[in-house]
């Protein structure tokens, strides 16, 4: 304990031998004693456990994880209990562990981040799960246990404090969801707790994001807004609620119908990012485009449940709904520049066929190494228009350096765009040859200037012709459904 305090990390375990390692090399660093409450595993999740030296004990698995945390904490013998799910690490702000402990407090909120099923969407909570351990603490609740509450019954409301610690949670990932049924597990317990006490708002919580997780976001909006109506507002998880009821909303197209669920968010939580993000992406959906845009530009923009890249494509796409070429091209070209995007660079075409100045050399820069990935990316869902001008766009910025890839990826298209009208073909043919020429002279001399303009005259007759020739585009999603 040359540190000046020491820590116990608490975990309650099963068939966890995928993610057990990742969890406790997390922690290891900071970890005096680690203690694994093992409740019927049946893979090697104990022996991994004995390789970061944890001490073992075992526990009759009763549906309740309080009781099995409350089980675990008997055997700390720290100043201070960590509480982490196998499935879950330590991604942020620990350093400021020796900092916490110094403080007055009994406990502290960690942020949990957690992947909301398939989609791009992250939720956020705030949980206690680190506190001075010989106070008598207790978790209860069958399912998402909590601590909390047993801290301010005993030290009083103001007890805990926020330690900006983040922990990334895999749980609802769906690869973790399959591997451990834990939709089955949950829902079962959650269903036995509410049988109890119907109106009970946290188990409708869970249930909710249960739901959720099923993908069935009629029901679980119908769950969440039962929870809602019987809610304070003081709860520590009343914006979690709302965050998930509008997502639910959003994703069972009920955002017509839910008007009043919108703006009994934006009146409780008005400056909220998040929240104005899913606002902005409901008037989207029914066409504002100019109000979505306006309630990203109050703060939606900063919103933490999408990642930038996603963001900057979203608000392209407003201002291409509202023929802003200009502005638009700008923001799809940094959703680019932050990683492939096929969404964004087919609408960057797009913007490229109004005309619009600067047009071709942004897609090429925006694009960058990306070209070929993106082009087979639109090869692949039969898209040979927007690989064809991804390509070319590319080419016209270092042709005479890797046209031959150019070329390759020319000569697979022709073979595979089957409905593609025989004269396209036969000028990507023609273009084909003169690269392949090109390619000749250059070996010879690699800075044979005359042989560059060529290849760059072609290009550019090239594209000039695919851009004439490209159809009237629909982008098979919206970028606002891609969120969720």
């Amino acid at each position: 304990m040359a540190k000046g305090w020491s820590l116990t990390v608490c975990l309650i375990v099963k068939n966890e031998e995928h993610c057990l390692g990742d969890c406790l090399d997390s922690i290891r660093a900071w970890a005096d004693q680690i203690v694994v409450v093992d409740t019927g595993s049946t893979d090697n999740t104990v022996q991994v456990a004995r390789q970061y030296d944890a001490q073992i004990e075992y526990f009759q698995w009763e549906n309740d994880f309080a009781k099995a945390r409350n089980y675990c904490l008997q055997f700390a013998v720290s100043d201070w209990i960590l509480v982490l799910d196998a499935d879950e690490r330590l991604a942020g702000n620990s350093e400021t562990l020796p900092d916490l402990v110094a403080k007055d407090y009994e406990g502290y909120y960690l942020t949990i981040v957690s992947p909301l099923g398939a989609g791009k969407i992250e939720a956020e909570d705030h949980v206690v799960r680190l506190f001075r351990n010989g106070r008598g603490y207790k978790f209860s609740g069958a399912i998402h246990e909590q601590i909390a509450g047993s801290i301010k019954e005993l030290e009083g409301q103001d007890a805990i404090g926020f330690s900006g610690i983040i922990v990334r949670h895999r749980g609802y990932e769906p690869e973790e969801i399959l591997c451990k049924q834990k939709i089955v597990r949950n829902s079962q317990i959650i269903k036995s707790q509410l049988a109890e006490r119907q109106d009970d708002t946290f188990m409708l919580y869970s249930l909710g994001t249960e739901l959720i997780q099923q993908e069935q976001y009629g029901e679980a909006c119908n769950v969440l807004m039962k929870a809602l109506k019987h809610m304070t507002g003081g709860e520590g998880y009343f914006r979690e609620v709302i965050l998930l009821a509008l997502m639910a909303s959003l994703k069972n197209s009920a955002y017509v119908e839910d008007e009043g669920l919108f703006v009994k968010a934006l009146a409780t939580m008005p400056a909220d990012s998040d929240i104005l993000f899913l606002a902005g992406l409901r008037q989207a959906a029914l066409g504002n485009f100019s109000l979505a845009g306006e309630m990203l530009a109050q703060g939606g923009i900063n919103t933490v449940l999408v990642p930038p890249q996603l963001i900057n494509a979203i608000v392209g796409e407003l201002f291409y709904r509202q023929k802003s070429w200009q502005a638009a091209l700008q923001k799809f070209k940094l959703s680019l520049e932050a990683g492939p995007s096929l969404y964004s660079a087919v609408r960057m075409i797009e913007v490229l066929r109004k005309g619009e100045a600067g047009a071709v050399k942004a897609l090429a820069y925006a694009v960058g190494e990306d070209a070929v990935k993106l082009a087979h990316e639109a090869v692949l869902i039969g898209d040979y228009y927007a690989a064809a001008v991804i390509c070319l766009a590319a080419a016209e910025r270092d042709v005479g350096e890797s046209f031959n890839q150019w070329k390759d990826l020319y000569q697979s298209i022709i073979k595979q765009a089957g409905s593609m009208p025989a004269i396209i073909k036969d000028y990507l043919g023609i273009l084909c040859q003169q690269m392949e020429i090109c390619k000749v002279a250059l070996a010879t001399d690699k800075e044979c200037l005359v042989v560059q303009s060529y290849l760059e005259k072609a290009v550019n007759r090239s594209l000039g012709v695919w851009l004439t020739l490209w159809p009237e585009h629909v982008v098979p999603i919206n970028i606002w459904e891609c969120c969720l």
